[in-house]
């Protein structure tokens, strides 16, 4: 099957190449990890949340000067939560970047903050764009059918998952063709059109996989994260130098 031999072929490139990815992978992760601690940090520090949902509503009254520096410290807390998703998105491209640059030998951490540093703003647009679009999609999906028949959010939800695997090249399309935004997604889209069971069995197939080894306690969750995903990007790119 065509999805194995992607597997195969990433696994090769991931052998030759997985210091660079575990160390990218764990830079990422803490830079990104930072920034949300930072978040949560604020939430805490802000006021006792626990103690303010158990007071009475006269008592929660004469307290509002507390619950308004709750208020604001989730707002703070929401701009470093935001900003951490952003970093990732920004710091993903390079990691595609890395991915690309496997599948012709050896790549380097280095090369993730040099293809992020060119190509990472378009990576961030291209992810918000696609959160928007994503967003709308899935609340016509859920409210469409959920209005029509009982059960229909479920359906809705189901319909939504398959149709967001369009989107799955955006990233490839941009560190393999240094395609715009708009480019990459329609690019996406017109290559998973055309090739959408075979793009479905392998994503199905990684989803399989990761859910078997996950079930193994904290080694699973390791090998995800470090082997499992990195295979994943590699793959993607893989599939869209193929099939463009």
């Amino acid at each position: 099957m065509e999805a194995l031999n992607y597997i195969r072929r990433s696994w090769e490139s991931y052998k030759e190449n997985w210091m660079s990815f575990v160390v990218a992978e764990l830079l990422v992760l803490i830079i990104v990890g930072i920034i949300a601690l930072i978040g949560i940090g604020i939430i805490l520090s802000s006021a006792e949340l626990s103690a303010l949902i158990l007071l009475s509503p006269r008592e929660f009254i004469s307290r509002i000067v507390s619950v308004l520096s709750l208020l604001e410290g989730v707002g703070k807390a929401f701009i470093f939560f935001v900003t951490s998703g952003l970093v990732w998105a920004f710091l993903k491209t390079g990691l595609y970047g890395m991915a690309a640059q496997a599948l012709r030998g050896r790549t380097r951490v280095n090369t993730m903050f040099k293809v992020a540093r060119r190509m990472g703003l378009t990576g961030l647009l291209t992810c918000i764009l696609v959160f928007i679009i994503g967003f709308f999609l899935m609340t016509i999906l859920v409210l469409g059918f959920g209005f029509i028949f009982p059960g229909g959010a479920v359906i809705g939800i189901i319909l939504f998952l398959f149709m967001i695997i369009l989107f799955s090249l955006i990233f490839p399309g941009i560190v393999v063709d240094r395609l715009d935004v708009i480019e990459t997604i329609v690019m996406s889209i017109r290559i998973v059109k055309k090739n959408y069971f075979e793009m479905l069995s392998l994503l199905s197939f990684y989803g399989i996989l990761a859910l078997v080894i996950s079930l193994i306690p904290v080694l699973g969750a390791l090998i995800v994260i470090f082997v499992l995903t990195p295979m994943v990007w590699i793959s993607l790119v893989m599939f869209y130098k193929g099939k463009k």
